[in-house]
């Protein structure tokens, strides 16, 4: 049995999956099986996986009859086939430092009751020049691990600050032990079902942090991050998730509506580039007809200019 299982899921990633899947075979941590994943990609994606047919490495390949409509049904889909102790979802469009698994995968063994651990996310261009450490992560310079639900207080009820699946390990178990309100629910996102989940394995244990720059996060026109940042169904999806925090209590009904006074804030005076339409109908579901979310939001407006 592998001690790590690395899944791929790609969906139209054929520029960048051969340097995903290299720098993968390359880790010099070699405990590990490969499951490649492929969502009906309508490129050349195919043949590059065909490529790996028959390397020691790989143990499935799996080549989708249509399309699952979200990202994270293809995790399902991969941990299902998973056998090792711990799980790498590595992103079609990302990549790797070769110490990727070989400095992240002692972090379990110095904690027994690590769940989740994760790398600094270093962001490149589209051609995996460097930018920078993600901003997120700039903000955990201080934070040493621990506690998971110490974790989601402080950061995870903000922001997804394990920032992309890419650079995080999980314990495989802990999948299969996810809270009620996580999973399936987390399935039926598009975006922030990643967010969800981080917060469902998150509460199982202790959470660790390599504060070194071993995943590099890809930034571009096609990827997930950003397609649901231009088309709004981010946005529209947050909106969701807090719901479901605020009704099973990992986030207070206060910091609910802290939320929404924020978002409502944005939307009115930032217009975030959407057109009246799209803003009329985020307001809306971010019910912010309240009269209190009404006068919070123009509060947060008067004093933070900058940002509402």
């Amino acid at each position: 049995m592998p001690r790590v299982s690395i899944i791929v899921p790609n969906y139209n990633h054929e520029p960048f999956l051969k340097e995903r899947i290299d720098t993968i075979l390359g880790q010099t941590f070699q405990d590990f099986e490969l499951i490649l994943l492929d969502d009906c990609s309508t490129d050349e994606s195919r043949i590059i996986l065909e490529q790996y047919r028959n390397h020691p490495k790989v143990s499935h390949i799996v080549f989708n009859e249509k399309n699952s409509g979200s990202a994270f049904k293809q995790w399902d889909k991969g941990i299902g086939l998973a056998t090792g102790e711990l799980i790498w979802i590595a992103e079609s469009d990302d990549f790797s430092d070769n110490l990727f698994l070989e400095r992240l995968v002692p972090v379990f063994d110095n904690d027994s009751k690590c769940v989740l651990a994760f790398c600094y996310a270093l962001t490149t261009d589209i051609d995996g020049v460097p930018i920078g450490i993600h901003p997120y992560h700039r903000e955990l310079e201080s934070y040493s691990g621990g506690d998971g639900w110490s974790f989601i207080r402080h950061y995870l009820n903000k922001h997804n600050y394990v920032v992309n699946a890419s650079g995080a390990l999980f314990k495989r178990h802990s999948y299969y032990n996810l809270p009620d309100f996580v999973n399936p629910a987390f399935k039926e996102f598009k975006g922030v079902g990643d967010w969800l989940f981080w917060i469902g394995i998150a509460s199982q244990g202790s959470v660790g942090i390599l504060h070194q720059g071993m995943n590099h996060f890809r930034q571009h026109g096609t990827n997930t991050t950003s397609v649901l940042y231009h088309s709004g169904v981010g946005f529209k999806e947050s909106a969701e998730l807090f719901s479901i925090l605020k009704d099973h209590k990992v986030i207070s009904y206060m910091r609910w509506l802290n939320i929404r006074a924020s978002n409502t804030a944005a939307l009115k005076y930032k217009s975030l580039g959407f057109d009246n339409t799209t803003i009329s109908e985020y307001l809306d579901i971010w019910k912010s007809s309240s009269p209190i979310i009404s006068l919070w939001a123009w509060l947060k407006h008067v004093i933070h200019r900058k940002r509402y």
